[in-house]
């Protein structure tokens, strides 16, 4: 694990992807139904680079949905990191935990303020926006391979890591104090087919003075049928840190292949 991470208090893991729900088969045979929901599960440590390249790209390490996909081929969470092995933008999967927020505390990009991932899992990604070029186009990507099939999300769980309650409650030292009334924090969902926005759901992460206080279930069904989702984050404050952690995204997908 990159030391410099660690010192910053990033948790950073290798992960096995898990996924609950169901499946039918429809006639033709190659026409089937899957209603699934992503966990995310410790398994070995990695530094960045090996971690995303197992975790979202390569198949070894994939587990089946069912006797027709795995879970690579169903869904990719992107992103980018730099040549010291450093995460530039997109998803880190973290097992961070750190619900203290005073003014000498160091801030934690990578762990939650709260008891673990939702439901008190061990495990949760979080996810960096940047205004870097060089991420991938979209922030996830579902298996949709041609026009009979589709994919409709479901919902999402979100919460805010320590450091946002941090620069809220203390600032970041970078660019003024703590919030005030008008500071805000949104995380904005975004469905995309055929390149065109499906539509969007906008989350207040921070308003004023008021945080995002537990996980909280975001509906996403409004997005409509998507290809890829995408996730932008906005702040009224410029040294705000654009850091969100989410936990058990859900979403349909019927296949006709």
């Amino acid at each position: 694990m990159n030391t410099k991470m660690m010192k910053m208090g990033a948790f950073l893991c290798a992960v096995a992807l898990t996924v609950s729900g169901c499946f039918k088969l429809t006639t033709p045979e190659s026409k089937y139904e899957l209603n699934l929901q992503i966990h995310y599960e410790p398994d070995n440590e990695y530094d960045v680079a090996r971690f995303m390249q197992t975790f979202f790209n390569d198949g070894a390490d994939s587990v089946s949905v069912h006797e027709y996909l795995t879970v690579d081929e169903v869904i990719t969470h992107n992103s980018k990191v730099d040549a010291k092995n450093e995460l530039i933008g997109g998803f880190a999967m973290c097992i961070g935990i750190d619900t203290i927020a005073t003014p000498d505390r160091r801030p934690q990009r990578y762990a939650v303020f709260d008891d673990g991932g939702y439901g008190k899992s061990l495990a949760y990604v979080v996810y960096h926006d940047t205004l870097s070029t060089l991420l991938p186009e979209h922030s996830i990507d579902f298996y949709v391979p041609n026009e009979q099939s589709t994919c409709k999300l479901k919902n999402v769980f979100v919460q805010n890591v320590q450091a946002v309650v941090q620069a809220v409650k203390h600032g970041t030292g970078l660019a003024g104090g703590p919030f005030t009334d008008g500071d805000f924090l949104t995380m904005t969902f975004i469905g995309v087919k055929g390149g065109q926005t499906t539509g969007t759901k906008v989350v207040k992460l921070v308003d004023g003075t008021q945080l995002l206080g537990k996980w909280t279930e975001v509906d996403l069904s409004s997005l409509g049928y998507v290809e890829h989702l995408d996730l932008h984050m906005e702040s009224s404050r410029p040294d705000c840190p654009l850091y969100c952690c989410l936990d058990n995204l859900a979403f349909h997908l019927s296949i006709t292949e």
